[in-house]
């Protein structure tokens, strides 16, 4: 016994080991703001604000904003009432109003006092009733009448500074430092309880009822005042916490109070005093001094701590084990029997006694832990070393095998394992646990095995699909082996499943049902076609009982489960985003542990979820700030609500959105268009901001929507326009317009001078084209005058040759008949062959020719020598011809010395000189 006690300590983890509520923390780097946060107030918009060392700070789910009181001071209190936003601060008290661009503006109350306000005044609460605003400085409470614009100052009595406001119901107290505690009734302070009775007690939370009035004390002191008697309560709570400090409280309706401490985080207390949660900085909080504390609408409870501020969701369904020392480490594996938890890590198996927070690593089970499998009453660890039998926190192995994934039953008595390097049985016998060798012939490693008939498996493995093994458990070895591959397994986040008697292999984008008929495996089939729309983040399905089936993506884990109305599947969605979970992929896994309740694994603990029917939900989405500006200056607010229109140069665009979502499980995802640009919405995504850079003019509509779960908002939209550049402008067009007339009228008048242009210029080359004819026309007339002129000049100059050649012929045959002259007959021959020689038809033959071919030569003689003969005509025509004197006196019938008398004779009347060349005179003419 003692043995194991000091096991026990050594292996346990000391404090205590709670589930908590989710819980989000923030710090002076999130919200850009001071360390400490003194109050907090939720808005009618849901917008948080908080009263922060550096200023006022609002948070509408999304993003925080920071605006300085004009003194620059530390805001210690704040509250929202009817659209204001009332802060005070040191010697400084007001309300902020947004205006209509979603900007804070403050306006300062000061002035309204009626007495001013003490140096160095500070205002510590606030607190509304009855419409009034209830201001209170140690100095003294004000109420401010925001109908009136006026404040009134309660006359404190005692003269000592007030503690504390207090506000219970519709009822008002105060507690004045070394006085006592009184009731405002009718703008006057009633005494409730005296000093004498309450002593040095610092009030910090009143609770209860008028007549039964319960308190919590600065030291953790609970009491009871009723009908005079003050009596303390809750004092073995008092002693637990060890009366520790408490700054701040609050009452939580039917579920009990909340604590904030200095030093000791919060504390949960339930209606019969007894402490439920401790949230401290060691498990989840930022800081352990709580300054301001503050329950929402939705039942959230606020901490404004002296470093950062943290939310709890007090309400989950979902509460979480951290790790955050990493003492049992990432969460594989979980199980639950006789109320006691088991957890397999890969640190080992703990075990966890019913009623107890402590955590015990069982002894021998350090490292990987798989799977914790519970058949016939057996409790199986399947380990990285082999298997465990598990009996309340003791740890037997019964088989030593290099890495066991799971255990599972395949008959009356025998289990089959699967292994890193195969698979393997356990046999029953006889009540006693005997582990078989491999199974020979199958050497892959078998993450998943189902089970078809007797000596049919089906076997899993992370990189070659998955086999259909015939074996002989008897012979322990394999028969036949048939492979399934698919092209899309991604090594270990592939699985198989059996669900509702159908096999399955499931990878991180398909569902594959197997068909018998066809042999093969498929993606056409229900499942499937269900979460093909999921992103999910790997293929493991956990089947539970055949009743559900368990799936996890990117942003939820998802259950499927057989209707029994329709018959088809109905599909439900658990908002934990992977991020929260971050287990290893393809390692997810969720157990039930109670009814409708589940453990999920996570890499630093393991989180406990409840299924129960879903409360509907309304959320609204929200535009809360739109800027715009010019390329590289500083951005404008633009007027929400109304559409704007923007300068040419104004277009880039910012926009701001949320949707006050307070849950740490239940983040929202944001999907818009900027229709004008695209009509096509973005991917979900997590920025609750956008930027449209260098937009075109025109005009433009901005549609946002949210996504929370499986929920999606309606949408929301803003329109604007931007103004076309001045060259678009209408003036610029109607510019265009007139300067397009102009343009028109200018380029028909240039046209019609240019065709006129052309037209003179065409007549011009059309008479030049003419001209050209005609003289080409006179060019073809005068060559075929000149082919006419040379064909009568050859004519001429033949029918001449043969003139002369034939009286040439005739003189020389007269030259011969001379000799016999004597003859009568010869001399008649000799006068017929001077007639012939002589006779007027030769000559009119000639000039006829010589007329043809040079037609005025006479006309042009006759004019310049009118006294010539005929005679001499007919010398100038055949020295026209260029003959000699030897060639012309046969044509004329006399001797060459007559013909050259002839040509003297010519000379003398054309008044020649010595030295003109006859012919060549004439041939000039």
């Amino acid at each position: 016994m003692r043995l194991f006690f000091l096991i026990f300590i050594l292996y346990s983890i000391s404090g205590f080991s709670q589930e908590l509520p989710p819980v989000i923390n923030f710090d002076p780097n999130d919200y850009g703001g001071g360390n400490q946060n003194w109050m907090i107030s939720q808005g009618e918009n849901d917008n948080f604000y908080f009263a922060n060392g550096a200023g006022l700070l609002e948070y509408d789910g999304e993003r925080f904003q920071l605006y300085p009181v004009p003194n620059n001071s530390i805001v210690r209190s704040v509250i929202n009432f009817d659209g204001r936003v009332y802060t005070g601060a040191y010697m400084e008290a007001g309300y902020w109003v947004k205006d209509d661009f979603g900007v804070l503006c403050y306006k300062s109350i000061i002035e309204k006092f009626p007495n001013g306000v003490l140096d160095g005044e500070l205002f510590w609460d606030i607190k509304t009733l009855e419409g009034l605003i209830i201001f209170r400085s140690f100095s003294g409470i004000y109420f401010y009448d925001p109908e009136k614009d006026k404040v009134l100052e309660l006359n404190i009595p005692e003269n000592k500074p007030v503690s504390g406001l207090f506000k219970l119901k519709d009822e008002l107290y105060f507690q004045l430092v070394g006085g006592g505690l009184y009731e405002i009734k009718k703008g006057r302070p009633q005494l409730i309880i005296p000093y004498k009775s309450l002593g040095d007690l610092t009030i910090k939370h009143i609770y209860g009822a008028s007549s039964n009035l319960k308190f919590v004390t600065e030291n953790s002191g609970f009491f009871s005042w009723k009908e005079g008697v003050l009596l303390e309560i809750n004092r073995e709570l008092s002693q637990k916490i060890d009366y520790t400090n408490i700054f701040a409280a609050i009452a939580i309706p039917g579920e009990g109070m909340i604590l904030g401490t200095v030093g000791k985080g919060i504390l949960q207390i339930d209606e019969t005093g007894k402490i439920v949660h401790n949230f401290n900085q060691e498990n989840v909080l930022l800081n352990n001094t709580v300054l301001s504390l503050y329950n929402d609408k939705m039942g959230n409870i606020w901490a404004g701590l002296d470093y950062g501020i943290s939310m709890i969701n007090s309400r989950s369904d979902i509460t979480s084990f951290n790790d955050v020392k990493g003492k049992i480490g990432s969460v594989y594996a979980s199980h639950v029997q006789n109320g006691n938890l088991y957890l397999g890590t890969n640190q080992g198996l703990y075990f966890k006694e019913k009623e107890s927070d402590d955590l015990l690593l069982i002894p021998g089970t350090n490292g990987q832990v798989w799977n914790i499998n519970y058949i016939d009453g057996l409790l199986f660890c399947s380990h990285d070393t082999g298997t465990f039998l598990i009996n309340g926190n003791k740890a037997e192995k019964i088989s030593d095998r290099l890495g066991t994934w799971f255990v599972k039953k395949l008959s009356e008595d025998t289990y089959v394992q699967g292994h890193y390097y195969g698979f393997s049985f356990i046999k029953n016998v006889n009540g006693k646990l005997i582990a078989s060798p491999l199974v020979k012939g199958f050497p892959h490693s078998s993450r998943y095995i189902e089970k078809e008939s007797d000596s049919v498996l089906w076997v899993n493995n992370e990189h070659k699909g998955v086999f259909r093994v015939k074996y002989n458990v008897n012979a322990n070895k394999i028969e036949k082996l048939e492979n399934f591959k698919f092209s899309d397994s991604i090594w270990a986040t592939s699985g198989m499943f059996q669900f509702v008697d159908t096999l399955y292999y499931s990878t991180q984008t398909k569902i594959y049902q197997f068909n018998k008929t066809k042999n093969k495996f498929s993606d056409d089939n229900r499942l499937n076609e269900l979460v093909s729309g999921l992103d999910k983040i790997s293929g493991k399905m956990i089947n539970e009982n055949n009743e559900k089936l368990w799936g996890f993506a990117n942003n939820q884990i998802f259950q499927l489960k057989p209707s029994n109305i329709t018959g088809d599947y109905e599909l439900e969605f658990f908002n934990i985003e992977q991020s929260f979970r971050n287990i290893a992929e393809g390692y997810e896994n969720i157990t039930p542990i109670n009814e409708d309740e589940y453990l999920i694994g996570i890499a630093n603990g393991y989180l406990r979820m409840k299924d129960t029917p879903k409360k509907e939900k309304n959320f609204e989405i929200r535009i809360t700030e739109i800027q715009f500006s010019a390329l590289d200056e500083k951005p404008k607010r633009a007027v929400l609500g109304i559409d704007k229109k923007l300068k040419t140069k104004e277009n880039n665009i910012s926009l701001y959105f949320s949707t006050p979502v307070y849950d740490k499980y239940s983040k929202a995802l944001y999907s818009y268009r900027l229709k004008g640009l695209s009509s096509k919405w973005s991917s979900w995504d997590h920025s609750s901001q956008v930027n449209f850079k260098n937009l075109r003019f025109g005009q433009y509509s901005f549609e946002v929507k949210a996504k929370i779960g499986d929920k999606i908002t309606s949408v929301t939209s803003y329109n604007f326009s931007i103004d076309p550049p001045f060259y678009f402008s209408t003036l610029a067009i109607i510019g265009y317009f007139l300067l397009f007339f102009l343009i028109l009228i200018i380029v028909h008048f240039v046209n019609r001078q240019h065709h006129r242009k052309i037209v003179i210029r065409n007549e011009r080359t059309l008479k030049l084209k003419n001209l050209e004819a005609e003289k080409q026309i006179i060019n073809l007339k005068n060559e075929k005058l000149e082919q006419d002129m040379a064909n009568k000049n050859r004519e001429l100059a033949v029918s001449t040759m043969s003139l002369i050649k034939k009286n040439e012929f005739l003189t020389s045959i007269k030259e011969k008949l001379k000799d016999s002259e004597d003859s009568s007959k010869v001399r008649s021959v000799i006068k017929t062959i001077d007639k012939d020689i002589s006779d007027e038809d030769n000559w009119k033959f000639f000039k006829k020719a010589f007329s043809n071919a040079d037609k005025d030569f006479f006309k042009k003689v006759k004019e310049k020598h009118p006294e010539l003969t005929s005679n001499d005509l007919k010398l100038c025509a055949y020295l026209r011809l260029n003959l000699s004197s030897k060639e012309i006196a046969p044509l004329l019938n006399i001797s060459v010395k007559s013909i050259e008398i002839k040509r003297y004779r010519l000379r003398k009347k054309m008044n020649l000189d010595r030295n003109t060349n006859l012919t060549d005179y004439i041939l000039a003419i």
